[in-house]
């Protein structure tokens, strides 16, 4: 094709040199004018320059305008030409190039965008090195466990990012040994303490050489929070039940081995057995129904229910117990109380939670206080005492299954442990959230309830 261009533009040249050669040569034999020569020759030149000016060099230079914008990634505009046969080739084959260069690029950032998405979504965080040890990506999960801003850290080395040595060997490792390598469990701090398994796989080019690493961590924190939980459960459990059946054991042996015969040790044997079957019976009954709490099994029997009501009833069950250690159990309710949607069953079990551990835990002469408070969206409900109080260590643990300040004494007075996670599903079963403050001058256990289903 340019070969073909090539040979047209010669040729229109020879045509020219042709004309002044014969113009030339006429007026050198004399035949015409010299004035009439250079005239001739002067209309023939434009003519012949006119006719390559618009068969060749203009064709010419659009073709090379489109062609320096496609490589400057404009492809939008395309060659709109009238010349001779080559250069309509040429400019419907860069045209064409050009459509099947937006297309291949169209293609390719449909795959990047849908990559993106796919890296976006991921919840486990990905991290991708070159060769040098050079971070070129960090997914949106990496940045949120720790605190990376949009661009930040590329470019860089990634023990500046991540500042773990560990985390930074895994990746040095695949990327020597070329081997992929796997942490099962891996500790960092983003600040506080997580932990993650890495699973680090090493780069490969279209010709198969290592160009850089991809690291995939999966936060397991809540997993071996949860891992930590259930063993503890496990303890719990087997130590909350052992604890009576022993007792029990131990009285039915005493009583074998001679004391049933003295009728008032028997009965005095007795009576404890007795106490240790019920505290056992309420302690199985607390773990069945915080099962089917945590397991969702249990439906709600909703209804419109009065707080008031709730509230009063509870009051009224423990009046004697609070007159007998000399507490001022009250409330403080305001004088338009709207109904909750909810399982009054299960809120009146909440309030004597609440306020049976308020009176357990608050000395003689102390008082306890029952309010609600009041907003467009929910009520809360406080239950408030002058007892020993929690301490702060302990605050965030207060809602756990079995979990006590004070073991020794909670077992005495004969609570289950189980109280407060009960109350704390409850609560959230009903879309609300329970809460705790306390200080050297006591507690303030509150939940909160949507006024609205």
């Amino acid at each position: 094709m340019l070969k073909g261009i090539r040979q047209r533009t010669i040729a229109s040249y020879m045509l020219l040199f042709f004309i002044f050669s014969v113009f030339t040569l006429l007026l050198f034999m004399g035949i015409i004018h010299i004035f009439t020569a250079l005239l001739a020759g002067f209309w023939a030149t434009v003519f012949t320059a006119w006719i390559i000016d618009k068969r060749v060099i203009a064709p010419v230079e659009q073709i090379t305008s489109v062609a320096q914008e496609m490589a400057g990634g404009i492809l939008d505009n395309e060659i709109t030409i009238e010349a001779d046969e080559a250069l309509d080739d040429l400019a419907w084959s860069i045209n064409y190039m050009a459509r099947e260069l937006r297309k291949n690029l169209f293609c390719i950032t449909e795959e990047r965008n849908r990559a993106q998405a796919i890296l976006n979504s991921m919840a486990d965080g990905v991290i991708a090195l070159d060769k040098y040890r050079r971070v070129i990506l960090l997914n949106p999960a990496v940045k949120d466990v720790f605190g990376l801003k949009e661009n930040e850290g590329l470019g860089m080395d990634l023990i500046k990012v991540i500042r773990n040595y560990e985390l930074d060997d895994l990746f040095s490792q695949a990327l020597h040994n070329q081997k992929t390598i796997v942490s099962n469990e891996l500790q960092i701090l983003t600040p506080e303490p997580r932990f993650f398994r890495v699973h680090v796989s090493p780069l490969k080019g279209i010709n198969g050489e290592i160009i850089g690493v991809v690291g995939l961590l999966r936060d397991i924190t809540e997993r071996r929070k949860l891992e930590r939980m259930r063993t503890e459960f496990v303890a719990n459990v087997s130590h909350e039940l052992r604890t009576p059946l022993t007792s029990i054991n131990g009285f039915l042996e005493t009583l074998l081995d001679g004391a049933i015969e003295d009728p008032k040790t028997a009965r005095h044997f007795l009576e404890i057995m007795n106490a240790e079957t019920k505290r056992l019976a309420n302690l199985i009954d607390d773990l069945l129904q915080l099962s089917r709490l945590e397991d969702r099994k249990t439906v709600l029997n909703k209804q419109p229910v009065d707080l008031r009501d709730v509230i009063n009833g509870t009051i009224q069950m423990f009046k004697a117990r609070a007159e007998e250690k000399g507490i001022k159990l009250f409330t403080v309710l305001p004088d338009k109380l709207p109904q909750v949607p909810g399982d009054h069953g299960l809120l009146t079990q909440v309030m004597v939670n609440l306020i049976d551990n308020a009176i357990k835990y608050t000395p003689a002469f102390g008082q306890v206080k029952v309010g609600v408070n009041l907003n467009r969206e929910k009520v809360r409900v406080y239950v408030a005492d002058t007892g020993i109080g929690i301490p702060q260590e302990d605050l965030p643990r207060i809602f756990e299954r079995f979990y006590r300040v004070d073991k020794a004494r909670s077992r005495v007075m004969g609570g289950t442990g189980l109280g407060l996670a009960i109350c704390k599903h409850i609560v959230e079963v009903h879309g609300g959230q329970i809460e705790v403050e306390s200080g050297p001058g006591g507690s303030t256990f509150s939940f909160t309830l949507p006024l609205t289903s």
